[in-house]
């Protein structure tokens, strides 16, 4: 529906008020002598007219006390009723606006995130993966809860936007599920864990890896991994001490 039931309400509203001076102007012009100038229907629809546009040309005016009472009361009505339909069909015009941009928004954002690389928080891993993805020019997004960070980022040329990572709400608008990789990796233990039960739900598809820097954060994440298949459990440090023991 291109307007809403409010907006036409509201011109249905204007609409009787122009019947209701076009008919008291007729009426009055039967009457007496209430008008300078007789009213047929020519100008009974143009005395309503010029006088709800406010414009006054003086060529038509009320002559009695009634009429006067008739004219003033049809400008009130006249003004209230083009005021709601201003105020009703603009805000129409706007809410359609807003939709488009939110629907061009969201095709943006699932674009953006489609095929890509996913990077979920500000943890070093995350930092250097952004830079090895930026200078081998592959396709990447990061999302950072921290807008300050946010900033620091895109100066130094990274593809970051803010969101909140613990929200599922955000995740979705973000379109996760899109991603062909994500990596986790935030600062905050419990966070981490957090983010990756709302990641792990709404990509069931993508392979989704989760950075741990403890041994205890390692156990609880893997404990809880284990519902979900595509996600993958990484403790950099151990790893590396293991590749240092095997070399």
């Amino acid at each position: 529906m291109i307007l809403s039931y409010r907006s036409i309400a509201s011109l249905l509203l204007l609409f009787s008020v122009v019947i209701f001076g076009f008919v008291g102007s007729l009426i009055l012009g039967d009457l007496g002598h209430n008008f300078n100038e007789k009213m047929n229907l020519i100008n009974a629809l143009y005395f309503t007219i010029i006088t709800l546009s406010t414009v006054g040309y003086g060529d038509i005016v009320p002559t009695t006390p009634i009429a006067k009472i008739f004219v003033i009361s049809l400008i009130v009505l006249g003004m209230g009723a083009f005021l709601t339909a201003l105020t009703s069909i603009s805000g129409d015009v706007a809410s359609r606006r807003i939709i488009s941009l939110s629907n061009r928004l969201a095709m943006f954002e699932e674009e953006m995130i489609k095929g890509n690389i996913l990077l979920i928080g500000s943890g070093n891993v995350n930092v250097n993966m952004a830079e090895q993805l930026k200078s081998k020019k592959e396709k990447y997004v990061m999302l950072v809860s921290d807008t300050v960070m946010a900033e620091k980022l895109n100066s130094d040329g990274f593809r970051v936007y803010t969101a909140n990572l613990l929200s599922e709400e955000e995740m979705r608008r973000f379109h996760v599920d899109k991603a062909r990789m994500i990596i986790i990796d935030v600062n905050d233990p419990s966070d981490a864990l957090y983010s990756m039960l709302i990641v792990a739900e709404l990509a069931k598809n993508s392979k989704i890896i989760v950075i741990v820097h403890s041994s205890d954060l390692e156990k609880r994440v893997t404990a809880v991994s284990k519902m979900f298949p595509n996600v993958e459990v990484v403790n950099p440090s151990k790893r590396i001490a293991g590749e240092l023991i095997s070399a």
